[in-house]
């Protein structure tokens, strides 16, 4: 259920990510160099049928300054009077002076802006006056109306997006039908200001002049005739085109693909589960094993913890001692190789902090050699408790071992590069690596790339039987401490390896009635204090230390790495503009 949960979690997380373009899907920036660029004239005549299809002619009559190439028109595919329409321009066409002209058509902004890029790059236009023709068609540009007419074209005759000033413009739309109660604005957000002629005709001329930049001309136009049938259209909003697409079969094979993604990552994921074994009462560890072993075999992993039971462990065995002087743990070696054998390899290997025979180690919070020590010793001590474990055959790779993992993070950075870059202008593309790396997620756990064999297994069994007694209360398993107050003290690293040391401090208050004994090793440690908090406070300021200091050498590494429904001008289909380059 836990991980039902976490992936439901995960894929809404990976969902709410992919849907961020739809946040930001109006903002822009007004930052733009100056237009050195002017429109004399701007004629265009706009024609639609019976069909609701729209033939437009622009004839821009420009004026140019020395060292430009040309114009740009570009095109706003969506429609914010319907905004389930995409108003994209087809056969477009274009002339110069009455003759050809190179021009591309391009996609910006991830297919919502169509841009007719007019001129030659390795060449500039003579300075003065010179007069383009854009011809292009859209289909279904009418729609229901919305003040009591049938039908209505509501349309940017001059969008808003023309950086240039226009001197004079004259602008002829040709209807399918008569026009009932044309309204008209020039301003972004203005609801009048046209000279508009031609209202109860089929043709309305509409003429404006001194406008000055990014200033649209718009009209709302009532059509006593049945709404034909739309042009482009999709299910959702141009919002979440970034998003979604533009396309709906596309969009049903991505999710589909994702959903075949997320069940392949669940299974890979669930053939690294592990059963349990059955965990009986014991009341020793295992033999010829230490608390760094019998925790990778329960946990398959060490941690900091692990390494501080260690510490503890090589103490209770008498090759260390443990003192505490203000906020800095020092580290005795008592007897160097004598009092270093007979102890399992793991924890010998500790032997390293040390230099022999009365030798000692100090790790105070602040002290960054002593951190840059530690932090290279606990490396070596979880490489070196995952060696034991495959030399000694007791895990061994499983499902797709380490390539598992590889697969994780390689699918969770090409959903992450879906977001950023959007290559096929549809985020959701993402859906497909992340809902992967979301399912699969189990395979980064450690332990997940191997599997205990039946010794391992064996050896977990007595090990969870250990852990048991020594975590449960005494009401439940009881542990008899009578006359072996050794044992408590004895068993100390075990519980702190498997973190439960409060607990099996408490069991011995409860059958004892009394405040657990001082480890013989940190005697000179902790004066004064009650003896039944002092194990937790070694445990929690021994690691706090260790933490610290090892924090403190990171913090020197990162420091050096770092460096330097109504009516308004602007609304309705027909957006976009142009300029010069």
């Amino acid at each position: 259920m836990k991980r039902l949960v976490a992936t439901v979690v995960g894929l809404a997380v990976l969902a709410a990510l992919l849907f961020l373009p739809a946040a930001f899907w109006n903002l822009g920036s007004e930052d733009q160099d100056p237009e050195t660029t002017r429109i004399i004239d701007y004629r265009a005549d706009f024609t639609v049928d019976e069909d609701g299809d729209l033939t437009v002619e622009e004839t821009l009559t420009v004026d140019f300054p020395s060292g430009k190439h040309g114009i740009f028109r570009f095109f706003d595919r969506a429609d914010s009077s319907a905004p389930n329409a995409r108003r994209t321009p087809e056969d477009i066409e274009v002339t110069m002076d009455g003759g050809p002209v190179e021009f591309e058509v391009l996609e910006e902004d991830h297919g919502r802006l169509v841009t007719a890029k007019i001129g030659d790059p390795y060449s500039t236009v003579a300075r003065g006056e010179h007069v383009y023709r854009i011809g292009y068609t859209i289909d279904g540009v009418l729609e229901p109306g919305t003040d009591g007419a049938d039908t209505q074209l509501y349309w940017n005759l001059i969008p808003s997006g023309w950086r240039q000033a226009i001197d004079r413009a004259t602008l002829t739309v040709h209807l399918p039908a008569p026009a009932e109660g044309v309204r008209c604005a020039v301003g972004v957000g203005e609801t009048s200001g046209c000279d508009v002629a031609g209202d109860g005709t089929d043709t309305l001329t509409v003429r404006a002049t001194d406008l000055a930049p990014n200033t649209p001309v718009t009209v709302k136009v009532g059509l006593d005739i049945p709404t034909p049938e739309a042009g482009e259209t999709l299910p959702w909003t141009a919002r979440f085109d970034r998003v979604l697409g533009s396309s709906v079969v596309l969009l049903v094979i991505v999710v589909l693909l994702a959903a075949l993604a997320a069940i392949g990552g669940w299974i890979l994921a669930a053939r690294t589960k592990e059963t349990e074994p059955g965990f009986p009462l014991m009341y020793a560890p295992p033999d010829g094993v230490g608390p760094a072993q019998v925790t990778y075999l329960l946990e398959e992993d060490v941690d900091e913890e692990t390494y501080v039971a260690t510490l503890m462990y090589a103490a209770e065995r008498g090759a260390i001692d443990l003192d505490k002087s203000d906020d800095a743990w020092t580290v005795t070696d008592k007897a160097g190789a004598q009092g270093w054998a007979g102890l399992d390899p793991i924890t010998g290997s500790v032997a390293h902090l040390l230099s022999g025979p009365g030798s000692t180690f100090v790790a105070s919070p602040k002290d960054v050699e002593a951190g840059k020590r530690l932090k290279k010793e606990m490396e070596s001590f979880e490489e070196k408790t995952e060696a034991w474990a495959e030399e000694a055959g007791l895990v061994v790779s499983a499902g797709l071992g380490a390539f598992g993992a590889i697969l994780v993070i390689a699918a969770a950075i090409a959903a992450g590069a879906a977001l950023i870059w959007n290559p096929f202008s549809m985020t959701m593309v993402g859906l497909v690596p992340g809902a992967f790396a979301v399912c699969a997620l189990p395979l980064l756990k450690t332990g997940a790339a191997t599997k205990r064999t039946p010794a391992a297994r064996e050896l977990w069994s007595r090990a969870g039987g250990f852990r048991r007694v020594l975590s449960t209360p005494s009401s439940v398993q009881r542990f008899d401490f009578s006359g072996r107050e050794e044992l408590y003290t004895k068993y100390i690293p075990w519980a702190v390896a498997f973190g439960c040391a409060d607990e099996w401090a408490e069991k011995y208050r409860t059958e004892m009635a009394a405040e657990p004994p001082r480890p013989s090793y940190f005697a000179h440690s902790y004066a004064g204090a009650y003896t039944g908090a002092m194990v937790g406070s070694m445990v929690n300021d021994f690691s706090s230390t260790l933490s610290s200091a090892v924090s403190a050498y990171q913090a020197t590494q990162s420091s050096s790495s770092s460096g330097g429904g109504g009516f308004s001008g602007g609304g309705g289909g027909g957006g976009g503009g142009g300029g010069s380059w």
